[in-house]
């Protein structure tokens, strides 16, 4: 039994070829086409407004000449330009190690009196994805975009003492007014959704032309979620260190629809990434064990003899996100993140704890038949 190996079948297809069939006058019209093999997007459908968004930052690395102009302080805002300037616009040179604030600051008067703070307030301009609600007992008021609706919405649940069921409730005959003398009353409201989307259209006229923005660009419509993500591409960047690239099933589809390979193996490779391997759910992963010694390494995975050894360290891919991988072990038959057993049925890993796992191949009959990406 320690010696047996659990198989489950990878998600790997992505789109299959098939024949659209449509009718026409004296028979049908046949096309091939690539149809997707999963959902593309969620079904809502969001609108998107411009804010300004306000941040306290750290000064660092980041801080080139685009993000230095949305320091608030005219005064910081010279002064960390005058600092980039002096390291040839380079923010790592400039912001980091022995240049950073901390030690070496910047001051703000000849007489050193005055010092900038490490960290500054930043006014920029984002995009944010919105969509209508109904004023419900549900509705989160700190998502409320217009700040007088959301101020009487506040007054209205602080008159009911914070019970949201009586305040938002039975809106027909008691209605929460916007403007009682002229009959207004607040029945939705437009909430922020989901931080990121994409565009499924363009912005058209009556005429069907299409509308440009004052920079001269297509404004993009409909933004919905691309829902859930293919697979996790990691790579290892010119200084040592990992690197992710995140691609949704939505973005593996137009991959193919192009004829580009599914996972990018030269992605930033003129920054110095070299591709290491992609993580989809349920493949599988061999993981280090420094408690015990084990190292996949130092042993044959191809062996059968070894599974026994191979076995308490076999790891399949349960989901990812962005820097945020869930595995679960190979034997493991439950979705539960029990504490006590953290690291031994289930594992919960960044870009650092994924340094040393060796991807595998199990087919159906539980053997590992290949070892690195495939």
């Amino acid at each position: 039994m320690e010696n047996t190996l659990i198989s489950i079948k990878a998600k790997n297809k992505v789109t299959t070829q098939n024949i659209n069939i449509t009718k026409r006058k004296g028979g049908v019209n046949k096309t091939e086409q690539q149809t997707p093999r999963g959902q593309l997007h969620n079904e809502t459908i969001y609108g998107s407004i411009k804010q300004y968004v306000t941040k306290f930052e750290k000064v660092g690395s980041d801080f080139n000449a685009e993000k230095i102009v949305t320091v608030s302080k005219p005064a910081y805002r010279e002064a960390l330009l005058r600092r980039l300037q002096e390291f040839n616009n380079d923010p790592k040179k400039a912001f980091t190690g022995k240049n950073s604030l901390e030690k070496n600051p910047i001051f703000l008067d000849k007489a050193c009196s005055k010092q900038l703070p490490e960290r500054v307030k930043t006014v920029s301009l984002e995009t944010v994805y919105t969509i209508r609600k109904d004023v419900s007992p549900n509705l989160k008021l700190d998502k409320v975009i217009d700040a007088n609706i959301r101020k009487i919405l506040e007054a209205r649940l602080k008159e009911y003492d914070g019970d949201a069921k009586k305040a938002f409730s039975n809106l027909d005959e008691n209605p929460i007014w916007l403007n009682k003398e002229k009959g207004i009353a607040i029945k939705s409201v437009t909430i922020t959704g989901v931080s990121n989307a994409i565009a499924l259209h363009e912005k058209r006229d009556k005429d069907g032309k299409l509308i440009l923005d004052t920079d001269g660009k297509v404004q993009p419509s409909d933004f919905v979620s691309t829902s859930n993500n293919h697979h996790v591409a990691i790579y290892r960047d010119a200084n040592g260190d990992l690197q992710e690239n995140v691609v949704s099933f939505f973005e593996a589809v137009t991959r193919v629809n192009l004829g580009l390979p599914i996972i990018d193996k030269d992605y930033k490779r003129d920054e110095g990434w070299n591709f290491l391997f992609t993580m989809k759910q349920n493949e599988y992963f061999v993981f280090p064990n420094k408690e015990t010694g084990f190292d996949p390494n130092e042993i044959d995975l191809l062996n059968p003899e070894n599974y026994a050894l191979i076995s308490p360290n076999l790891f399949r891919v349960q989901k990812t996100t962005i820097k945020d991988y869930f595995f679960r072990h190979h034997l493991e038959t439950t979705v539960d993140d029990k504490k006590e057993l953290k690291d031994i049925t289930w594992k919960r890993c960044g870009l650092s704890a994924i340094n040393g796992i060796i991807k595998v191949r199990v087919n159906h009959t539980g053997q590992i038949v290949s070892v690195g990406e495939y």
